[in-house]
C-alpha cells in the first residue's frame, strides 16, 4: 500500500507485515476490537514526532514544587508544569488519582490530556539508583558521574552519551563495557583508548578505527589482533615506543599532523556497508545480536522489530524509540522500558507497565490505563480517574470512537503538544530546524537555553599539559572556540586530564558531543553497489561520500 506523508509529502509503503502488526496491537475491550489504522506519517516523520517528546541534554535550575528546594530539571522555572524532584515524585505524599477527571466528549482528547499534564506533578529528571551524579538525565544505577545522558551502570564518567557499564570514561558516545577511554565512539570492551571509533577489545592505543583485539597501536584502521603498529605499519616494541616518545598529545601541531595522516588511512580502508555484529536477517545500521529486524538503528538484542531506534532487548516492536530492556508488543512509543508489554502511543513509561494507551510518566506496574499521567501501580484509569474493569471496558471504546472523529486515534502525541521546546529536544539533533519553520508547524521553541557555566567573563583555554595548570583552573570560565559558549572544568575532570597528561578541551561539552555524533553515520539507507564486486548493497553511506563501501564478503576478505 503506497501512502503519502501528510507532513513532508514523501511517499512510503505500508506492507502486509505492517498491517498484520497493527492488527495484532489493536486493543480489545469487552470483546470489541478497536482497529489501529495505518500511520499518516512516513517513518522519518514518525521518528521526529517521537523525539520531539524526548528531552535529554537541556537542564535547568528551578525550585521543586514539593520541597521548595533548588533542583536540576528538564523543565525550566517558567514552564507551566508542576515539577517534583525524583525523591518527592516517587514518594508517598501524593497520588496521581487525586487529579482524575471525567472525559469530556465535547472536546478533543489531546486538549484534555494537556490539561492533565499541567496539573499532575511531573518528574524533574529521569534518574534511578544514582549516587553523587550531578547534571545527569536518563541515567540509572551510576555513581560519581557528571553530565552523562542516556546510560546505565557507569562509574566516574564525564560528558558521555549512551554509555553503559563504563568506568572512568570521558567524552564518549555509544561506548559499553569499557574503562579509561577518552573521546571514543562506538567502542566495546576497550581499555585506555583515545580518539577511537568502532573498536572492540582494544587497549593502550590512540587514533584507531574499526580495529579488533589491538593493543599499543597508533593511527591505525582495519587491524585485527595487532600490537605495536604505527599508521598501519608493523614496528618492533622498541621502535614503537621510541617513535611515540617524540609525540606530544598536548601539542596542537603534533595532533593535527597525526589526525591528517590517520584520516588518510581511514579513507583508504574499505568500509563495511553495514555496521553491526551477530545478526540474522536485519536491515538498518548499528545493529547487534538481533534477528528479523527491519529499518532499525542503534539496537541490540532485538527480535522482530521495525522502525526502532536506540532500543535493546525487545521483541515484536514497531516505531519504538529509546530504551527497551525486556519490552514486547510496543507501538509508537518513546523513552519507555523495563518489562513492558502492550504499550501503544506512550512516552516515559517504565518498570513492568502493560496495556497502556496514550500515557505519560506512568510507572511501576501500571496497567490497563488510557490517557493517564504520573500513575504508579494503578489499573483501569482514564485521565487519572479510577473505574472498575467493566466501566473501563465500556468507556474506552467510546473515547476511541470520539478520537476517530477528531482524527486523533492511531497516532502518537502531536509534536505541538510536547512539553518541551523543539530546539531543546533530541529531535533537533536528528532533524535540525530553524525557529521560524518549527513555529510555522505549531511547535514550541525556547529562545533562551541554559549554559552550564555561571556568570563571568570567558577566557581562552590554555594550551599544554594540564599537569602544569594551577588548581584555580576550575574557577575559570572558558569560551568554546567553535560557538563561544562558556563552560567550566570540574575538579574531577581536571584530575582525569592531569592523570593522563592531556590538555584541557577547547570546546563546550555540547559542541564536543555534536562533533562525536558527526562521526557516526546518519539514520538513513541508500541503495548502492559494492565498490569491489558491484554487488547491490544497502548502506548508510550516501553515494556522494568519498569512502570505498563494500559488501560483507569483500569486507571480510580485506580485513582478514
Amino acid at each position: 500500500m503506497q501512502r503519502t506523508c501528510t507532513l513532508c509529502s514523501a511517499g512510503f509503503m505500508i506492507d502486509d507485515i505492517d498491517l498484520a502488526f497493527y492488527d495484532k496491537l489493536s486493543p480489545e475491550f469487552g470483546g470489541k476490537k478497536m482497529a489501529i489504522p495505518p500511520p499518516t506519517l512516513c517513518p522519518e516523520c514518525r521518528l521526529q514526532r517521537r523525539l520531539a517528546w524526548r528531552m535529554e541534554r537541556t537542564l535547568y535550575f528551578r525550585t521543586c514544587d514539593a520541597t521548595k528546594k533548588k533542583i536540576m530539571s528538564v523543565f525550566p522555572s517558567d514552564s507551566p508544569f508542576r515539577v517534583f524532584h525524583p525523591e518527592a515524585w516517587y514518594g508517598d505524599s501524593w497520588s496521581g488519582l487525586d487529579y482524575g477527571r471525567p472525559f469530556d466528549f465535547n472536546r478533543p482528547f489531546h486538549e484534555q490530556l494537556g490539561e492533565l499534564m499541567r496539573a499532575v506533578p511531573l518528574l524533574a529528571l529521569s534518574v534511578v539508583g544514582t549516587q553523587n551524579c550531578e547534571f545527569v538525565n536518563q541515567i540509572g544505577f551510576s555513581k560519581n558521574s557528571y553530565l552523562i545522558f542516556e546510560g546505565d551502570y557507569n562509574e566516574d564518567c564525564l560528558y558521555g552519551y549512551r554509555v553503559f557499564f563504563d568506568k572512568i570514561c570521558v567524552d564518549c558516545t555509544e561506548v559499553i563495557h569499557s574503562q579509561q577511554c577518552y573521546e571514543c565512539t562506538d567502542c566495546d570492551t576497550c581499555f585506555n583508548l583515545r580518539s577511537s571509533q568502532l573498536c572492540k577489545q582494544c587497549s593502550d592505543s590512540h587514533f584507531l578505527y574499526d580495529c579488533r583485539g589491538c593493543a599499543s597501536c597508533f593511527g591505525c584502521a582495519g587491524l585485527r589482533q595487532k600490537k605495536y603498529c604505527l599508521f598501519n605499519k608493523q614496528l618492533t616494541e622498541e621502535q614503537y615506543k621510541k617513535t611515540l616518545a617524540s609525540f606530544d598529545v598536548c601539542n596542537p601541531q603534533h595532533m593535527k599532523a597525526a589526525w591528517e595522516q590517520f584520516t588518510k588511512i581511514k579513507l583508504g580502508l574499505a568500509r563495511r556497508a553495514f555496521i553491526g555484529e551477530q545478526n540474522e536477517n536485519v536491515s538498518g545500521n548499528y545493529i547487534y545480536e538481533s534477528k528479523d529486524c527491519d529499518e532499525c538503528f542503534n539496537i541490540r538484542g532485538c527480535r522482530d522489530c521495525r522502525y526502532c531506534d536506540m532500543v535493546r532487548e525487545s521483541k515484536d516492536c514497531m516505531d519504538y524509540t529509546v530504551w527497551g530492556a525486556s519490552a514486547q508488543l510496543i507501538y509508537e512509543c518513546g523513552t519507555s522500558g523495563v518489562g513492558l508489554q502492550n504499550l501503544r502511543f506512550c512516552s516515559e513509561c517504565w518498570e513492568n507497565c502493560h496495556d497502556l494507551l496514550y500515557c505519560f510518566q506512568c510507572v511501576n506496574g501500571t496497567g490497563d490505563c488510557f490517557g493517564c499521567v504520573g500513575l504508579r501501580h494503578q489499573k483501569y484509569c482514564i485521565l487519572n480517574k479510577q473505574y472498575t474493569k467493566e466501566e473501563y471496558d465500556a468507556l474506552v471504546p467510546r473515547i476511541i470512537e470520539h478520537m476517530q472523529r477528531t482524527k486523533e486515534w492511531g497516532e502518537f502525541f502531536p509534536a505541538a503538544a510536547s512539553p518541551y521546546g523543539y530546539n531543546e529536544t533530541t529531535a533537533n539533533e536528528y532533524f535540525p530546524m530553524k525557529k521560524e519553520d518549527a513555529i510555522a508547524r505549531g511547535w514550541k521553541w525556547r529562545d533562551v537555553l541554559p549554559s552550564h557555566a555561571g556568570a563571568g567573563t570567558a577566557v581562552t583555554v590554555p594550551s599544554g599539559d594540564s599537569v602544569n595548570l594551577p588548581d584555580s583552573a576550575i574557577e575559570q570560565i572558558f569560551a568554546c572556540e567553535a560557538t563561544n559558549r562558556p563552560y567550566r572544568i570540574t575538579t574531577q575532570e581536571l584530575r582525569f586530564y592531569r592523570d593522563n597528561h592531556l590538555p584541557l578541551p577547547h570546546f563546550h561539552p555540547d559542541e564536543r558531543h555534536r562533533q562525536r555524533m558527526l562521526l557516526r553515520n546518519p539514520r538513513k539507507l541508500w541503495d548502492r553497489q559494492c565498490s569491489q564486486c558491484a554487488k547491490p548493497i544497502r548502506t548508510s553511506y550516501a553515494p556522494e561520500r568519498a569512502e570505498k563501501v563494500v559488501c560483507e564478503e569483500c569486507y571480510l576478505k580485506e580485513v582478514y
